[in-house]
């Protein structure tokens, strides 16, 4: 395992060129000796530098600290091609050599949907990201964010909620959280699914790491919703990676008058994202099944008052039924009716789904 670590601190060699070598090793032990001799045959300035590294103790000693960090954490480690590396970013040829990882639920049981967005998110943003998240979270789903403001953090908040499994990937070591201020959501993040950094668990935030981050949220998705950005962004570049790797991309439309719409109406406009105007789209393209969540209580087992009843009624009989259905066949007030469905949102027996339509939970 040290091996590895070291490996994977090696500067100078590109992880294309660390995974091919590993890919020719016979076990990881002898990793650190193909890629000797493959610098010694290559015999530049470039490869002696390599060379050095290997040749020095500090290197070791900083793999070895690594580990027993890691050890002491409960941070696993997590290699190329290892079980438990995630399925769909090992196809990626960027993709990191090892993996920190943090959490109780890893990514390869489930389909993976990475959600972006910018930082100077709106009110219509956090809406659409809270309505569309709200009607998969009653399927087999996982989401995949970047835990930085605005739309990430939402996205995670919002799964945390509803109990969806969550991947948070980091621009900072897993032991460095940032921002400071996202601490506790991380840690409600790795209890619901995991959090993930290719960095080493003290590193520190840099500008090149989000950037970097961004190719692993994109490689482990199947695809990608951009919610709401501006022309230029990190969820601008996790969508054109997105594409790099031939995954979907979706992007919400918004108002061709506010900045944090233009991203994603360009998006669309450049056929680089498909419009997301319903979550059945996501549905039929990753052929999501139902989840299995802990059965919740019934009409018979709970009690309702009259009201209550007539709407949840009303729900019962149809798959989706509208708010403005629902208000017509109930002819109750909009604050008056908005009060009934929430209390049968909090009883556990309705839930919300895109468009401001209901159904049964």
């Amino acid at each position: 395992m040290i091996d590895k670590i070291v490996y994977s601190l090696i500067k100078g060699v590109s992880i294309r060129t660390k995974k091919l070598i590993a890919d020719q090793a016979d076990d990881s032990e002898s990793i650190l000796r193909e890629l000797r001799l493959k610098m010694i045959n290559l015999n530049t300035k470039s490869s002696y530098k390599v060379l050095n590294q290997l040749n020095s103790k500090n290197i070791y000693k900083e793999a070895q600290t690594i580990l027993n960090i890691c050890t002491e954490n409960n941070i696993e480690i997590i290699f190329y091609k290892e079980e438990n590396y995630p399925k769909n970013l090992i196809q990626c040829q960027d993709a990191p050599f090892l993996i920190y990882c943090k959490g109780k639920k890893h990514s390869n049981n489930i389909p993976l949907l990475s959600v972006v967005g910018t930082r100077d998110c709106s009110d219509y943003g956090l809406g659409q990201c809270k309505d569309f998240i709200s009607y998969l979270a009653n399927y087999n789903i996982g989401l995949v964010s970047g835990l930085a403001y605005g739309i990430d953090i939402y996205t995670h908040k919002i799964a945390n909620q509803l109990d969806v499994p969550n991947y948070a990937v980091l621009g900072s070591g897993i032991l460095n959280i940032y921002p400071k201020k996202h601490f506790t959501e991380s840690e409600r993040t790795a209890e619901n699914g995991m959090i993930i950094s290719e960095f080493t668990p003290f590193s520190s935030p840099k500008s090149y790491h989000f950037p970097q981050r961004n190719r692993i949220i994109a490689g482990m998705s199947m695809c990608t919703v951009v919610v709401e950005s501006p022309i230029k962004g990190g969820a601008i570049i996790t969508a054109c990676l997105a594409n790099d790797y031939n995954r979907d991309v979706f992007a919400i439309p918004g108002n061709n008058n506010q900045s944090t719409s233009k991203g994603t109406n360009t998006l669309i406009e450049k056929n680089q994202a498909a419009i997301l105007n319903n979550p059945e789209q996501i549905i039929d393209l990753l052929g999501l099944s139902t989840s299995n969540k802990n059965p919740v209580g019934t009409q018979n087992d709970i009690q309702l008052n009259s009201q209550e009843t007539i709407i949840y009624e009303l729900i019962a009989k149809s798959k989706d039924l509208s708010f403005n259905k629902i208000q017509m066949a109930s002819n109750f007030p909009t604050s008056y009716l908005n009060v009934i469905l929430t209390n049968l949102e909090l009883k556990e027996l309705i839930t919300p789904k895109f468009g401001n339509f209901y159904n049964l939970k």
